[in-house]
């Protein structure tokens, strides 16, 4: 999809973007080789011609950076395909809202190869070298909150890499609420015993942990897990939806493999939350 974009150009937007389609160029080759071009970009070709021919060169090196710089920001959802095979889905879990007052207790990183928990006091600080290796991160809601979140603890990490924000491509593909609403409506879910839980409970679950309850330990990484697993399958989703409503021949994209999640979790952990929510127990 992204050689096939012309939207990061400058002066570039969606109707010249048809245009330049709707004349035969398909793609950034197409756009090369052109004897003719669309009468609203014809008289800048030179200067296209050498962006694309920039384009291209970043894209060998497997810069998704500059794209992610150039895309307006509601078409990021086109770095999707071509960089999914070295993305990150990222969901971190806090003892609050406010990076100023609070700490990651967890960041959970699915990738190609598996589920990764970076964990407070443990490994977290071994995440500044692991996000490096991916060339895409891929969050629920992160723009707002993830993101901003680890930089305040971390630093400017994410300089090198792109960034898509699924909230927003399945809001315009028709999937609106919170991440595990989206995953019913998709038809994309966890085990529902699971599914009760919510981000308040994660933090009740880090001071469990806290108090050396192995199986809040293990409850909460689960927890973190499904909410990273569950992204993928959205994203192509999001993808497919929003790529079939552009004026151009763009291939669907097949689902990848998904991970089977098979790390622990307590039911009795579940069940004393659920009634220290209900007001009939307490944290221990």
């Amino acid at each position: 999809m992204l050689r096939q974009s012309f939207i990061h150009l400058p002066r570039v937007g969606k109707v010249t973007e048809g245009e330049i389609w709707d004349a035969g160029i398909g793609d950034w080759g197409d756009f090369l080789g052109a004897a003719e071009l669309p009468s609203r970009i014809r008289g800048k070709r030179v200067h296209l011609r050498e962006l694309v021919e920039q384009s291209t060169e970043r894209y060998e090196a497997s810069d998704a950076a500059y794209f992610n710089e150039l895309l307006p920001a509601r078409e990021r959802w086109r770095l999707y395909a071509d960089y999914r095979a070295r993305a990150a889905f990222v969901d971190i879990e806090t003892t609050g809202l406010s990076p100023e007052r609070g700490i990651i207790t967890l960041i959970g990183v699915l990738d190609a190869q598996g589920y990764t928990a970076y964990v407070y006091d443990e490994n977290l600080a071994d995440f500044r070298e692991a996000i490096e290796q991916y060339d895409l991160v891929v969050t629920f809601n992160g723009a707002a909150f993830d993101l901003p979140y680890i930089e305040h603890h971390f630093g400017s990490i994410f300089r090198n890499v792109a960034h898509i924000d699924l909230r927003f491509p399945l809001r315009r593909a028709g999937y609106s609420g919170g991440l595990k609403s989206i995953e019913q409506q998709a038809k994309v879910g966890r085990p529902s015993e699971l599914s009760v839980l919510s981000g308040y409970d994660a933090v009740l679950l880090w001071r469990m942990w806290q108090r050396g309850s192995e199986g809040a330990r293990d409850t909460l990484i689960r927890y973190n897990a499904e909410d990273v697993a569950s992204l993928p399958a959205l994203a192509e989703i999001a993808y497919n939806k929003l790529a079939a409503r552009l004026p151009a021949e763009v291939c669907n994209l097949s689902a990848t493999h998904r991970h089977d999640i098979e790390l622990p979790y307590e039911m009795d952990v579940i069940e004393h939350l659920t009634r220290v929510k209900s007001g009939t127990g307490l944290v221990t």
